[in-house]
């Protein structure tokens, strides 16, 4: 279903450039309209030092305004943790449509966004998992109802089509 509004919120640094574009182009190529967040204004620096634009601050999201979320993983994505306005917005997306990768996934867990689903990602935040009561599959990609998770950049585009069928629904 197009024409739908994504919220992709990157980690200030340590992403993977590749997987935001292939997972921006996949939704915008569907008709969907696509909104880059994150924790500082003006861009985040991706693993590669490639600079990417952010659109507007998480302090500026307001929830009722998109359809669907999509956080990616990447070494920055810990600065989630100790940031208020992380924190508040993945409480207040609980029943959105959520896209997550890599070390995305715990994070959201241990901040409660994702509670008592199947999910997949990185295998050394078991913790986190029990944590947020989810069953961890180690699987590429998984899908449990408008939840989807990858274990990391390597099945993009797949996720990406995940997310956008799950909208859908």
């Amino acid at each position: 279903m197009a024409g739908k509004k994504i919220l992709i919120v990157l980690p200030p640094r340590g992403f993977s450039e590749e997987e935001y574009r292939v997972v921006r182009y996949t939704m915008e190529r569907g008709g969907n309209r696509v909104t880059t967040a994150g924790i500082l204004a003006g861009s985040a620096e991706a693993a590669d030092g490639t600079s990417v634009p952010v659109d507007m601050r998480l302090h500026d999201v307001k929830t009722y305004d998109y359809d669907g979320y999509v956080f990616l993983g990447g070494e920055g994505v810990r600065a989630y943790l100790d940031h208020p306005d992380a924190r508040k917005l993945a409480k207040d997306i609980t029943y959105k449509t959520i896209g997550a990768s890599g070390e995305a996934v715990p994070i959201l867990a241990i901040l409660g966004a994702l509670s008592k689903k199947k999910v997949t990602g990185p295998t050394g935040w078991m913790n986190a998992y029990k944590q947020g009561k989810l069953t961890f599959t180690g699987r590429p990609l998984e899908v449990d109802e408008k939840i989807v998770t990858a274990l990391d950049g390597s099945v993009s585009q797949q996720f990406a089509n995940a997310v956008v069928a799950a909208l859908a629904k």
